[in-house]
């Protein structure tokens, strides 16, 4: 039973540590964003910084990940378009992401605003072009 036991969580480790592995190619570079079939938006990340561009708007954030396949996403600017579509006065609010499937080059994710006016979970498909 000690050997069964010993197996699952060895198991596990090993894909858990796979998948973070996995994670780690989607740190940098160029991306789309997928609903539907569509692209919606596009973005490009360095190290600390996302930008997204989306129907005539761009924002800035800052990245911070917090493991390979996690990581938070706190507004720094938009640009006007970004400005005129929000109501007046609404916070932006910081996002956390959750890398939770990978095929290739592309990856599922769930996000989540960190605020309690928002329980939504978003989920969305990523995919890396350069």
């Amino acid at each position: 039973m000690k050997n069964i036991i010993t197996f699952c969580l060895l198991a596990f480790v090993c894909t858990f540590s796979y998948a973070q592995n996995k994670c780690k190619k989607f740190k940098t570079g160029e991306f789309v964003n997928i609903e539907d079939g569509i692209i919606k938006a596009s973005i490009q990340r360095n190290d600390s910084i996302q930008t997204e561009q989306f129907a005539g708007k761009e924002i800035k954030l800052q990245i911070t990940w917090i493991d390979d396949c996690s990581y938070r996403l706190k507004f720094l600017e938009g640009n006007e378009a970004f400005w005129k579509s929000r109501p007046k006065n609404m916070p932006t609010y910081d996002l956390m992401v959750h890398i939770v499937s990978i095929d290739g080059e592309t990856y599922v994710q769930e996000s989540k605003f960190i605020s309690d006016d928002y329980d939504d979970i978003y989920k969305s498909t990523i995919k890396k072009i350069k």
